[in-house]
């Protein structure tokens, strides 16, 4: 299965598409809070008028960006699938595993001290808390059923009488994965909205400004992360089914 086959009804680029083919996209699409992770689907055209863009500004803006400063430009796109599982699990849920208890320190600590002047707070470490509990149960089923599976799918390739039976065993939990991503989503949503974007009021203690600033960290963590699951991992053996 090729990933560069990925196309909107119709023939058109899905931003999925667009954030494969250019790495500085996915600084536009942050920017922008455009979904190219679980709304990864859809059309670049729809995704701008979902947030009231011009889709040809961003699409402009996105082939005039360059990658992430600093570094080689990755393209797990070509990389086989237990290598792309492994780098997701070392780099994507290492990370959520080392955030979840600084962020739920820190949230813990602005409620207390900011909460009565801002009211929000309560609400985003409530969020914060309920996002937390699902990746650490969603990436654990991860580890120990979905990975496992697509890497004995992949050993396994040599032997094509194998492998159909192996890749519809995947189809009931990357169905639920997916959903999981989609539960995820809107609670970082939700944070986004009761955070005015991450925006700390001008009266803002270091603390207050501290918590934020992860709180974004971890919100672009997640979209890279889930968008290497649904529109490269996943997406290889859903297309493989139609």
């Amino acid at each position: 299965m090729n990933i560069q086959s990925m196309a909107a009804e119709g023939g058109v680029p899905t931003v999925a598409q667009w954030a494969i083919d250019h790495p500085g996209a996915l600084s536009v699409f942050t920017k922008y809070n455009i979904d190219y992770c679980c709304g990864g689907h859809r059309s670049l055209e729809e995704a701008c008028v979902r947030v009231g863009l011009d889709p040809v500004m961003i699409a402009a803006e996105i082939r005039q960006a360059a990658p992430s400063a600093g570094g080689q430009v990755l393209r797990p796109e070509t990389w086989g699938s237990a290598l792309l599982a492994d780098f997701i699990v070392q780099q994507h849920h290492a990370y959520v595993r080392h955030a979840i208890p600084e962020l739920d320190a820190l949230t813990e600590r602005v409620c207390e001290r900011h909460g009565h002047d801002t009211p929000a707070l309560i609400p985003i470490r409530e969020a914060f808390l309920a996002l937390a509990e699902e990746l650490s149960a969603h990436m654990e089923k991860e580890e120990l059923i979905l990975f496992p599976t697509i890497k004995r799918l992949e050993e396994a390739e040599a032997v094509p009488e194998h492998q159909h039976p192996i890749e519809r065993m995947l189809q009931a939990p990357i169905a639920a994965m997916e959903d999981e991503h989609e539960a995820a989503g809107n609670l970082i949503k939700q944070i986004r909205a009761l955070s005015a974007n991450y925006t700390p009021p001008e009266f803002a203690c270091a603390t207050f400004r501290i918590t934020f600033q992860r709180l974004r960290e971890f919100d672009e963590d997640l979209m890279r992360h889930i968008h290497l699951e649904n529109n490269i991992l996943f997406e290889r053996f859903k297309r493989a089914w139609v």
